[in-house]
């Protein structure tokens, strides 16, 4: 998976060292410049991570959605988009999406945050698309599909979207890291036919 697949496993870190190793090694092998770094990175505070997830009845952040909020934040500046949403039973709201990911949608953050990412869908949105993202946060799984979004002024672009599910500290799923690139809209040709 590359770029991606190294996002996702930085994301899924459960200790700040081996997140810091992974994000030395996403700087070292991708020439990224992250935004945060060594320990800056585990305890830099941000009216974000500070915040509530988006409004007044929402439960306040705790420190492990802040640890998770800055380390996306590290990555404000990656060449692609990259969310992290709250659980599923809360219906799955985005907490923090980087720079790429806002300036990919023309979303703002204060718009973003609080919110089911199926804000992206509209008319070019296929249902077999949301039904394997759906799948994939029902059964707790990673999944990778292209799915036609659209942005806040409703253009719409094919997205390549990663999903994965990060565990807490004790195992069980707190939150979904997602990666995301426009990429080409497909010639309706097989790619296995340019072999």
């Amino acid at each position: 998976m590359g770029l991606r697949g190294d996002i996702l496993d930085y994301l899924a870190c459960r200790d700040d060292e081996a997140a810091r190793d992974r994000l030395d090694g996403l700087v070292a092998r991708y020439e990224l410049e992250p935004e945060l770094r060594g320990d800056d990175a585990d305890t830099a505070g941000s009216d974000v991570s500070r915040d509530r997830a988006s409004g007044a009845d929402d439960p306040p952040l705790g420190d492990a959605d802040r640890r998770r909020i800055d380390r996306v934040r590290a990555l404000d500046t990656a060449p692609v988009g990259v969310t992290l949403c709250g659980p599923a039973y809360r219906d799955t709201p985005i907490l923090y999406a980087n720079r790429t990911f806002r300036a990919l949608t023309g979303y703002p953050l204060e718009t973003l945050r609080g919110e089911n990412p199926r804000l992206l869908q509209g008319p070019r949105t296929e249902p077999e698309s949301v039904a394997a993202l759906r799948e994939a946060v029902s059964i707790w799984e990673p999944v990778t599909v292209e799915v036609w979004n659209h942005r806040r002024d409703g253009t719409p672009f094919l997205n390549r979207v990663s999903l994965r599910p990060l565990p807490g500290a004790d195992g069980t799923i707190t939150h979904w890291a997602a990666v995301q690139e426009a990429v080409a809209e497909p010639t309706g040709r097989d790619p296995r036919d340019e072999r």
